[in-house]
């Protein structure tokens, strides 16, 4: 999920690691699985589209083997007061280009933090 492995260091690796050590890992996947499995999700990602009334950002890592950018494509679709980011990273842009991902985020808070103030006043 890192297209880049100079963000895959020790830290990263143990945290995955770690929780799969756990002698009752085996058992939570299980359940995890026969969750998804055979008990289909009472909240989707269009119920919760439908109540929100908001501005959403999508940082979306374009690079991401498990969620492409189609994805990302299809909640501007159901919801249209959202905003996409592509950014040449996998699946945690976060990790991957920080930077990236900060400048984006400030850049689209920006204006619209300036936007409630001057509504509250």
């Amino acid at each position: 999920v890192y297209p880049n492995s100079t963000n895959v260091d020790d830290y990263l690796i143990e945290s995955i690691i770690r929780p799969a050590d756990d002698p009752n890992a085996g058992e939570v996947y299980y359940r995890l699985m026969t969750q998804f499995m055979f008990n289909p999700p009472r909240v989707t990602l269009n119920s919760i589209f439908e109540k929100l009334c908001c501005p959403v950002l999508l940082l979306w890592g374009d690079l991401d083997p498990w969620v492409g950018p189609s994805k990302a494509n299809k909640i501007k679709e159901i919801y249209p007061n959202s905003s996409i980011i592509h950014l040449q990273a996998g699946h945690c842009p976060h990790d991957e280009v920080p930077e990236l991902v900060n400048e984006a985020l400030l850049n689209w808070a920006l204006p619209l933090s300036s936007k409630i103030s001057s509504q509250t006043i």
